[in-house]
């Protein structure tokens, strides 16, 4: 069986999600080999998942384009490769918001959780964990017809949609939980400026402004997951419910475009409104001003 190109509108829109995912991604791993003091626990977490998108830029899409002009067995492979880092950067956004909701909802018990060994194995276990379903959903593509829409195949795949389903709703949960802590935090850091003297009203003007910042990071983060990947999943919810295969299809090709909007925004939200990596940015990009009007004044002369 071989599918047709993709057309052309939809393809360029490809090439350009890829170039933005591995340049921004890239951004971010840049600046997080380039300066130490982001090495963190959490930072690790959040390198993962840029990683899982960067790899996904530069293989899993890739590989989705040429698979349209592929046989069955190449078809399959390039698809799964595609699926698997989709599966990984997935799973990685997961451990990044554990890693938040205990920071911000359970902090005596975050330090004594987040030890070296469970960063190491969390973060292996969402590298390897996503070649299960791809290893079974290769499968079902190689030794049955699809269209038949079988019970081990309808079993499968709404066993897979559901987790799926059920960790999008755990995420937007977790996020939204997170979001309401951090404005009641904002609340009464805004009832102690009021109350306290001159001195620590500016104290808690600047914690104000971060906890303003880290109010708004949450709402970026859970809007942009929500209304990124609920197109993604109408559509595997309408592909099983009316017996349809979308795989390949046009309408595959946009919620797919769409939900891959989500490893181009990340990193962004990340760069500009985390304030560690902001920083980061800001004293790298201050030293090339500096270097760049230093040579300057010496090719003058």
């Amino acid at each position: 069986m071989v599918y047709g190109p993709l057309p052309l509108t939809l393809e360029t829109v490809l090439i350009v999600q890829t170039s933005l995912i591995v340049g921004f991604n890239s951004a971010v791993w840049f600046l997080f080999l380039k300066r130490r003091n982001l090495r963190n626990k959490s930072n690790y977490f959040m390198a993962s998942l840029s990683a899982s998108h960067l790899f996904l830029g530069l293989f899993g899409i890739p590989c989705y384009v040429s698979s349209r002009r592929k046989m069955n067995s190449t078809l399959v492979l390039c698809t799964e490769v595609f699926y698997y880092f989709l599966c990984s950067s997935i799973l990685n956004m997961y451990l990044v918001t554990y890693e938040r909701y205990l920071s911000i909802m359970k902090p005596l018990y975050y330090h004594r959780r987040m030890s070296n060994t469970f960063v190491v194995a969390a973060i292996c276990t969402a590298w390897l964990l996503p070649s299960v379903p791809i290893t079974v959903d290769a499968l079902f593509r190689t030794t049955m017809r699809m269209h038949r829409f079988s019970t081990g195949y309808l079993v499968y795949h709404w066993i897979q949609t559901l987790t799926f389903l059920v960790i999008f709703l755990l995420l937007a949960a977790v996020n939204t939980a997170m979001f309401r802590v951090a404005k009641r935090q904002l609340q009464a850091i805004q009832a102690a400026h009021v109350m306290n003297s001159t001195i620590h009203r500016r104290l808690s003007g600047q914690s104000n402004r971060r906890e303003k910042r880290t109010t708004f990071f949450f709402v970026y983060i859970v809007t942009t997951f929500v209304v990124f990947w609920l197109p993604r999943i109408g559509c595997e919810v309408y592909e099983l419910v009316h017996y349809k295969i979308l795989d390949h299809t046009d309408l595959d090709v946009v919620t797919l475009c769409i939900a891959l909007l989500n490893p181009i925004f990340d990193p962004l939200i990340y760069l500009f409104f985390k304030a560690d990596f902001k920083r980061a940015m800001r004293k790298m990009l201050r030293r090339r001003y500096m270097l760049r009007a230093r040579v300057s004044p010496v090719r003058n002369v």
